[in-house]
């Protein structure tokens, strides 16, 4: 097998991956899981690096100084480096495991929560010479209320949007490919692991039991956002067509992916303006994600309709 075709294998299928991952990231991760493929580092160890590696990067974020805001950048970048390897390592090694999935899931949030945290601590350091003191200055806002706030809008649009475009990526694959289960299946398969661990000796498996719930809980959120009446075990829908009418809205969707914030936010950390990154993550990026919303939403609520 060629080194190519080694990273093909490596790779989710190519429509489901987001632009920035298979043109930086995943190519530079790769290089990272050939290094160290002949190693006992596993997927999960993999994960807990690269969750360090971005908390630290939010502790740099968080002191405000160009320097430590640079130095912030290249930490990020190696942390999503990480991100990346560790479902790569489990491919390429096929030992990934159901509560490896949650806990890729689950890092990520903890790292983005730190980078938001930490960009609004630094900026409130420099709010003097930061974008946000003259829009402060138009709401009537103290500078500092006005970064928490914005910080915290932009933490939570970007968590909404990496929801939004995990949930119709799964269903795109679920459809198109049979790649993934039905929500429902989802659920009742990790039910099922929840109460394998919970047979484990006692105090084992504590923290796999912990992941599983919060899985279990974001899954059933998903489940409820869903916007079609019928599931698709009850209405058959042609993967072609299906594949056609929302083959671009998913790529276009993609730029409103987790892979774009963290691009964005390491170039804004590069030139020290991050307050750019949250404006961007605020405003365009939710533009972005209504908009293909709501053209997901005709297509599927037509196709439905059609084969009812």
């Amino acid at each position: 097998m060629t080194l190519f075709e080694q990273f093909k294998q490596s790779l989710k299928i190519l429509e489901a991956e987001e632009v920035f991952d298979l043109i930086i990231y995943r190519p530079i991760a790769f290089l990272f899981v050939k290094a160290t493929y002949g190693t006992n580092l596993t997927p999960n160890q993999t994960s807990v690096i690269a969750m360090l590696v971005g908390v630290l990067a939010g502790i740099s974020f968080g002191f405000g100084t160009a320097y430590a805001v640079t130095i912030g950048g290249f930490l990020y970048l190696s942390a999503n480096i990480l991100d990346c390897a560790d479902g790569q390592i489990a491919r390429l090694k096929k030992n990934g495991t159901k509560v490896g999935r949650i806990v890729d899931g689950f890092i990520d949030y903890v790292v983005s929560t730190a980078i938001f945290i930490g960009i609004a601590v630094g900026l409130t350091h420099q709010q003097s010479n930061s974008l946000f003191q003259p829009y402060g200055n138009i709401f009537h806002l103290n500078p500092y209320v006005y970064i928490w706030l914005i910080s915290l809008l932009a933490g939570i649009s970007s968590a909404v949007q990496a929801f939004y475009f995990d949930f119709y990526r799964n269903k795109y694959l679920e459809i198109v490919y049979g790649k993934f289960y039905s929500l429902e299946d989802e659920i009742k398969e990790f039910e099922e692991e929840k109460q394998r661990v919970i047979k484990e000796p006692q105090n084992a498996g504590y923290f796999d039991k912990l992941l599983i719930n919060i899985y279990l809980k974001y899954t059933r959120l998903q489940l409820k956002s869903q916007s079609k009446k019928k599931s698709h075990s009850e209405v058959k829908i042609d993967p072609g067509i299906y594949r056609s009418k929302n083959m671009v809205p998913l790529r276009i969707l993609s730029f409103a992916g987790s892979t774009t914030h963290i691009t964005i936010c390491i170039i804004c950390a590069f030139f020290d303006r991050l307050e750019i990154f949250l404006l961007i993550s605020f405003l365009p990026l939710n533009i972005i994600m209504l908009i293909i919303y709501l053209i997901q939403r005709g297509i599927y609520n037509k196709l439905i309709t059609n084969n009812s």
